[in-house]
């Protein structure tokens, strides 16, 4: 995509101000998302719920954006992507309300129902802003957008402690995200425009209805093949139904007239190679976390490996991926502006196999790990940028909403399915009436860590890119 002769110096103002309050959306939507997490033992004891109840607290909200993403997104396209990225807001602040001030299990778990809207809130900001930029400066937008997404995870969960810490009443402490919540529903009603674009069309109320179910049935055969091993016959059952009723959406979305989501797009050399890029990303990303820390904390005198670690370690070294992370994302723009967006794209893949790879070897120094967060960190942050960035170049104008949110629900979905292979491998690596894995199966999880991103790599290889060069920035 050629970039537009740069708009007048008035309209390039207005328009880098539309780009920062929809950063700031990304900054509190990433806060929200952070801030819960550390005070999970706290809304345990208040809910008066056991500590094998309250991890729902979190499926909930996932499961809910799985059903969600893909259906708010195509209503985006069709509607208009800030009045949808309005109600989203609505609904989600008033998931942050109920969550504080009903001390009721049922009704908080409603409430983590409601904020699972709050994963569209991405697609639909850069739907608007492509609605209105394009090339480079769009790149850097989105990059902006990711990176600050990133980066108020980290600062929601660093201000629950504190804010947890000083408050005199857990209600208090909740009800905090509501004030970046408030600035940015103040800027999407008063302040940042809405996308040109329209798609007419129809809802394809049972292309809708059949991808909920066949995720939720996935989500929830993970689920299980965590909790209960993927030996468990419950755990095949739910997956074998989710498999059934892929394969029925499938067939009729390839042969409805105004398919729930394009899957001739979403498989072309268009879309495909960065949809599977994002879900192997995304099994890496978030399905690798769990056995890091684990490997940290091992007390190397009885396991034989690992370091001991205390939780502040343990938070510093996760920190310093993500903050690595939020680096990346936000130079993915230059990057490409150097060297083009395929080049970027790989580097940003290659990196995290190379880090994957020296952590399976190198791992018996804690600058080891750092060298592995600090490098996969990196290119992480650049695929992070870059992956959404390149699919709304790519798809065609009044879909970018749908295209975009496809690979925001895809990359949660690899990071239940990386999930559940992880554990199952750790689990096939402890042995009988031990709590430890043995060092062999972090290894082949960091080896297959970089095998995924190796596999991305090639994916992005065969990405169809035509017209797409190093372009000079026009800022």
């Amino acid at each position: 995509m050629i970039e537009n002769a740069s708009p007048p110096a008035a309209g390039r103002s207005r328009l880098g101000a539309v780009v920062g309050l929809l950063v700031f959306c990304e900054l509190a939507s990433g806060f929200v998302q952070g801030y819960y997490s550390p005070l999970l033992p706290e809304i345990a004891r208040w809910l008066q719920v056991n500590d094998a109840d309250i991890p729902w607290f979190l499926t909930v909200q996932t499961l809910s954006a799985a059903v969600c993403v893909p259906l708010l997104s195509r209503l985006g396209d069709m509607f208009g992507h800030r009045r949808v990225l309005r109600i989203a807001m609505i609904v989600v602040a008033l998931g942050v309300v109920v969550i504080a001030v009903v001390p009721s299990y049922p009704a908080v778990l409603a409430a983590r129902v409601l904020q699972g809207p709050i994963a569209v809130w991405l697609p639909l900001e850069i739907a608007i802003i492509h609605g209105h930029l394009s090339g480079d400066r769009a790149r850097r937008g989105v990059g902006m957008l990711v990176s600050f997404l990133t980066g108020g995870a980290i600062v929601g969960t660093i201000t629950a402690g504190v804010v947890s810490a000083a408050s005199p009443s857990l209600t208090l402490t909740l009800l905090v995200p509501l004030l970046p919540l408030t600035v940015s529903l103040w800027a999407v009603f008063f302040r940042i425009p809405e996308s040109p674009e329209r798609t007419p069309s129809r809802i394809d109320v049972p292309g809708f209805l059949g991808l909920a179910v066949a995720m939720v049935a996935l989500l929830l055969g993970l689920s299980s093949a965590q909790s209960g091993g993927l030996a468990s016959p419950t755990t095949w059952w739910i997956l074998g139904f989710s498999v059934v009723m892929l394969a029925a959406w499938v067939w009729w979305e390839r042969r409805t007239a105004s398919p729930a989501i394009d899957i001739r797009l979403a498989l072309s050399r268009r879309a495909g190679p960065i949809h599977l890029a994002g879900f192997l990303f995304g099994a890496v990303m978030f399905g690798a976390q769990a056995p890091l820390t684990t490997f940290l904390s091992a007390d190397p005198d009885s396991t034989g490996y690992g370091f001991a670690a205390s939780a502040t370690t343990i938070s510093l070294v996760v920190a310093g991926l993500a903050l690595f992370a939020t680096i990346g994302a936000a130079l993915f723009a230059p990057i490409a502006n150097l060297l083009g967006p395929r080049a970027a794209l790989l580097t940003g893949a290659a990196l995290p196999a190379a880090g994957s790879f020296f952590l399976a070897v190198c791992h018996t120094e804690l600058w080891q790990v750092w060298v592995y967060a600090i490098v996969s960190g990196a290119g992480m942050g650049l695929l992070l940028g870059g992956l959404p960035a390149i699919l709304a170049e790519l798809t065609p104008k009044g879909q970018t909403g749908a295209s975009v949110g496809v690979y925001n629900s895809l990359r949660p979905l690899g990071g239940a399915v990386g999930g559940a292979v992880f554990a199952a491998i750790l689990g096939a690596w402890t042995a009988a009436g031990s709590t430890s894995a043995g060092l062999g199966g972090y290894q082949v999880i960091w080896v297959c860590s970089a095998v995924a991103f190796l596999i991305a790599l090639i994916a992005l290889l065969f990405l169809h890119l035509a017209g797409h060069t190093a372009t000079p920035s026009r800022s």
